[in-house]
């Protein structure tokens, strides 16, 4: 009988493959072939679930936008009310505080370094882009409705440095992970939240 196979886990698979070489070799050095070896597939099979590079390569690029929604909505679907530890929760999920994560933004970041001057990768990171900027306003809506902000703050331009906070410490941590550790991640995330947080003497 022959061997069923799950085609969309399959595609999953080998851009997770992609992945893993664009973060030991850089994405200039990716090729259908090289991804294909390394997913343990030959070039022709490889074909079957991409057509093109750039198509792996959009497909990898959504995937790792996938997999943070899911953890996003993981953390999402276990808090009961909107609070201040909720929020810092869901935004710990989207910094690369363990080395699942780290991998997802290497791979991001390398995507969107070459969506630069790619059609294809640019649309699909603007569209994230976009995305995160009103996931942002929305959590900063949620908790100022619930009176958990400070009066008179201007969310769509406290939304938009919460956003340039995130990719900041992202970034410094790619690059300097002996300094921009996970836990100081976390405690200037804390820092810059406890800043926004309504006090009772407000």
């Amino acid at each position: 009988m022959p061997k069923i196979v799950d085609y969309a886990a399959e595609r999953a698979r080998i851009a997770e493959a992609a992945w893993r070489l664009i973060q030991k070799e850089g994405m200039e050095r990716v090729s259908v072939r090289k991804v294909a070896k390394e997913a343990g597939v030959s070039a022709g099979a490889l074909q079957h679930y991409f057509r093109s590079q750039d198509e792996l390569l959009g497909f990898a690029m959504r995937l790792v936008i996938e997999r943070v929604e899911q953890r996003f909505d993981a953390v999402n679907d276990q808090l009961d009310e909107v609070s201040v530890s909720g929020a810092k929760s869901l935004l710990f999920g989207l910094l690369p505080l363990d080395q699942e994560r780290k991998i997802e933004a290497e791979v991001w970041m390398s995507l969107c370094v070459k969506a630069l001057h790619h059609d294809g990768l640019f649309s699909i990171s603007q569209s994230v882009h976009k995305a995160m900027q009103e996931l942002m306003v929305l959590l900063l809506q949620q908790l100022a409705a619930e009176r958990l902000l400070k009066r008179g703050l201007d969310l769509a331009s406290e939304a938009v440095k919460l956003h340039l906070l995130l990719d900041g410490l992202t970034i410094q941590h790619m690059m300097q992970p002996a300094v921009m550790t996970p836990e100081q991640m976390q405690k200037i995330m804390n820092q810059h939240l406890d800043e926004l947080i309504s006090r009772t003497d407000d």
